[in-house]
C-alpha cells in the first residue's frame, strides 16, 4: 500500500515537472503578444498545441491515479479552469494565465521543501511580521506586472508602470483609491486581476496562499505551519486548518449571498438595461467582494450615488462592510458563543470591545454627518435618503471607501469627522486598515481611567494589561509619524497643483486608513505624489506595528531598572 502511494506521488511529481516548460513558453506568449498583436494569430496556433500537451498530461495522470479521489480533485480544478476560460472569455489567454499561475504556486510549494528554503523559513519562523511585509510586496509586484499588460486595458494600450503599481497597491491593500476609471479604463481581464488582488488582500496573503496549496491537494509544510501559527495565533495544526477553512467558507458565503442579492436588485434597475445576465452578475459579484474585503473599488465613476435611495443596495453593502471590518475571529466568536450557546456573556473581551466600539462609531458618525450636511448636501433630498446616506457614509468612511454623497462638496466639519473615522479604521484581523477600533477604545478608556483616578484601565469587569497600552501608544505615534512625513512629501510634490489644504490631508488619511475616499485629486497627482500615496496605502495595510516588529530584533530583557522620577505634564 505504501509503495503504491509513493509510486503515485512520484509520477504526479514527474508530470508536474513536465508542465513547467509549458508554463514558461505560455508565459512568454502572453507577454510578447500583448506588445506585438500582429503575432496573435500565430501564437494562438502554438498555444493550442501546448494546451493539447497539457490536456494529454492530465489524461496520463488520470490513468496512473485512477480511483484516487485526492488526485481526481486536482484534475477537476484544471477542467473547471478550461470551462471558465471558454464560456466566460471565449479565448485561450485566460487559460494560459491560469497555467502560468498554477505552475508558479506548485513551484513555490516544491521549493519550500528544499534545504535553502527550510533554512530561510527557520529565520522567519519567529518573525511572521517580516513574512507579511514581503508577501504583500510580492503580490503588489505580481499585480503590477499583470495590470501593465495591454490586455488589462480597455484601450488595448498599457496604462503605464506607475498607474499599474498604484492600482495594484490599492487593490491588494484593499484601499480603493484610483487614478483611472475602474469600469471604463480596464478590460474584463483587468477587472478579474483587480478582483483577485482584492480577495488576496482581504483574506491575507498567508491565508490565501495556504488555501491554494490545500486546494491543489498539498499538505502544509512544518515551516508553513510555524509561520501560520505566528500570523493566525493558533497553536496546533488542526486548529490552524479549522480556522483557515472557517475563514474561507465564511468569506465565500457572505460574498455569494451579497452578490446574489445585488444581482436581483441590479437586474431590475434602469441603469442595467442592455446588460446581459452574465454582465450584471459580474458587476454584482465584483461589488460584493469589494464590499466584504472593504476595498472600495467600484465600476461606476460616481460610486453608489445612483443607488442613494435604494434600501436593499445600501443595507447589503453596509452589512458586507461591517462583517468584513469586525474581523474573522469576532465573527467566529459570535457564531460559537451567541448563535450556538445562546448567550452573549461567553464572548471574549476582544469581541465585546470590537462590537461595542463599532456600533458607537457608526451611530455617532451617522448622527454627526446628518447634522453637518442637513442644510447643505441633504437639503434637496427626502428625509429617508438623507438618513440612509449619512448611515452609509458613516459605515464606509472608516475603511471601505464607497460613497452615496458627493465627497468633493461636503462641509469642513464633515471632512474633519471623516478624517478621524478613517484614522481609526476597522478592527484587528479584519480586511480593513487604520489604527483599529480596539486601539481607539483602549486610548479612550485610558483617558477615562485617568479622569476617574483609577490605576487600571478597566472594561467589562476586566483590566487591560500595561503592555497592551504601551503598544497602542506606540502604534499611534508610529502612525502619526508616517502620516506627517508623507503628508510633507505630498505638500512639496504637489506645490504647483491647485489643491486645497484639506484635500491633501484627506487624501493622505484615506490612503493610510485604506479607505479609498477622495475629494477628486487622486488622478491629478504627480508621479512623486502617487508614489507617496502608494507608500501610505502599503504601510497602512501591513500596519505600523508590523513594520516596527519586523525591523526590530529579539526583545532584550534588561536586568536592572533606573530610579523613577516625576516630570511635569500639561
Amino acid at each position: 500500500m505504501l509503495e503504491r502511494i509513493y509510486f503515485r506521488k512520484e509520477y504526479w511529481r514527474f508530470f508536474e515537472i513536465l508542465m513547467f516548460p509549458i508554463a514558461i513558453v505560455l508565459g512568454f506568449f502572453v507577454i510578447y503578444q500583448q506588445f506585438h498583436p500582429e503575432y496573435i494569430s500565430q501564437f494562438e496556433s502554438y498555444s493550442r498545441i501546448l494546451l493539447f500537451y497539457f490536456a494529454l498530461l492530465n489524461i496520463f495522470k488520470i490513468i496512473y491515479n485512477q480511483g484516487n479521489i485526492q488526485y481526481i480533485k486536482k484534475i477537476f480544478i484544471d477542467l473547471c479552469a478550461v470551462v471558465i476560460s471558454f464560456i466566460f472569455f471565449q479565448n485561450l489567454i485566460i487559460f494560459q494565465v491560469y497555467i502560468v499561475l498554477r505552475q508558479i504556486i506548485i513551484l513555490i510549494d516544491m521549493l519550500a521543501s528544499t534545504k535553502p528554503a527550510v533554512n530561510l523559513f527557520s529565520r522567519f519562523r519567529n518573525h511572521p511580521s517580516k513574512v507579511i511585509l514581503i508577501s504583500f510586496a510580492f503580490i503588489i509586484l505580481l499585480g503590477t506586472t499583470f495590470l501593465t499588460l495591454p490586455l488589462a486595458s480597455s484601450s488595448g494600450e498599457s496604462i503605464g508602470l506607475i498607474d499599474a503599481a498604484f492600482t495594484a497597491t490599492s487593490a491588494t491593500c484593499v484601499t480603493g483609491l484610483i487614478v483611472l476609471d475602474t469600469g471604463k479604463d480596464f478590460s474584463t481581464f483587468g477587472h478579474v486581476i483587480i478582483l483577485i488582488l482584492m480577495q488576496i488582500g482581504g483574506l491575507g496573503i498567508m491565508t490565501f496562499s495556504t488555501a491554494l496549496i490545500m486546494l491543489f491537494g498539498k499538505q502544509i509544510s512544518l515551516q508553513g505551519q510555524s509561520l501560520l501559527q505566528g500570523v493566525l495565533g493558533e497553536a496546533t495544526k488542526d486548529s490552524i486548518i479549522k480556522l483557515l477553512k472557517a475563514i474561507i467558507v465564511t468569506t465565500l458565503i457572505f460574498e455569494l449571498i451579497g452578490g446574489m442579492v445585488l444581482y436581483l436588485k441590479f437586474h431590475a434597475h434602469p441603469f442595467f438595461e442592455g446588460f446581459s445576465n452574465l454582465q450584471i452578475f459580474g458587476h454584482s459579484l465584483f461589488h460584493s467582494v469589494s464590499a466584504f474585503c472593504n476595498a472600495g473599488f467600484c465600476l461606476y465613476p460616481d460610486s453608489f450615488m445612483k443607488f442613494q435611495g435604494s434600501w436593499i443596495v445600501n443595507v447589503v453593502i453596509m452589512s458586507l462592510i461591517i462583517m468584513g471590518g469586525i474581523g474573522f475571529t469576532v465573527m467566529l466568536d459570535v457564531y460559537k458563543n451567541v448563535i450556538r450557546r445562546k448567550h452573549i456573556r461567553f464572548l471574549s473581551l476582544h469581541s465585546k470591545i470590537v462590537i461595542v466600539t463599532t456600533l458607537i462609531l457608526i451611530i455617532i458618525g451617522s448622527i454627526l454627518i446628518f447634522t453637518f450636511e442637513y442644510k447643505t448636501e441633504f437639503q434637496q433630498l427626502p428625509l429617508k435618503n438623507g438618513v440612509l446616506a449619512s448611515t452609509f457614509q458613516s459605515v464606509t468612511t472608516r475603511t471601505a471607501g464607497f460613497n452615496t454623497m458627493d465627497i468633493s462638496k461636503i462641509s469642513f466639519a464633515t471632512v474633519l469627522l471623516m478624517i478621524v473615522l478613517m484614522f481609526i479604521g476597522a478592527s484587528p484581523g479584519s480586511t480593513g486598515g487604520g489604527i483599529k477600533t480596539t486601539s481607539f477604545a483602549i486610548l479612550a478608556l485610558s483617558v477615562w481611567s485617568i479622569i476617574r483616578r483609577r490605576e487600571d484601565v478597566e472594561v467589562f469587569h476586566r483590566s487591560i494589561a500595561p503592555d497592551v497600552q504601551k503598544k497602542v501608544i506606540s502604534l499611534v505615534m508610529i502612525s502619526a509619524s508616517i502620516l506627517v512625513t508623507l503628508i510633507l512629501v505630498l505638500f512639496i510634490s504637489e506645490a504647483k497643483q491647485d489643491f486645497k489644504f484639506e484635500q491633501i490631508i484627506f487624501e493622505a488619511f484615506s490612503a493610510f486608513g485604506t479607505v479609498g475616499l477622495s475629494m477628486g485629486i487622486t488622478p491629478l497627482l504627480t508621479s512623486i505624489g502617487k508614489l507617496a500615496i502608494i507608500a501610505l496605502m502599503y504601510l497602512g495595510r501591513v500596519g505600523p506595528l508590523t513594520i516596527a516588529f519586523a525591523l526590530s530584533e529579539k526583545k532584550i530583557r534588561a536586568h536592572y531598572h533606573y530610579t523613577h522620577e516625576n516630570i511635569a505634564i500639561g
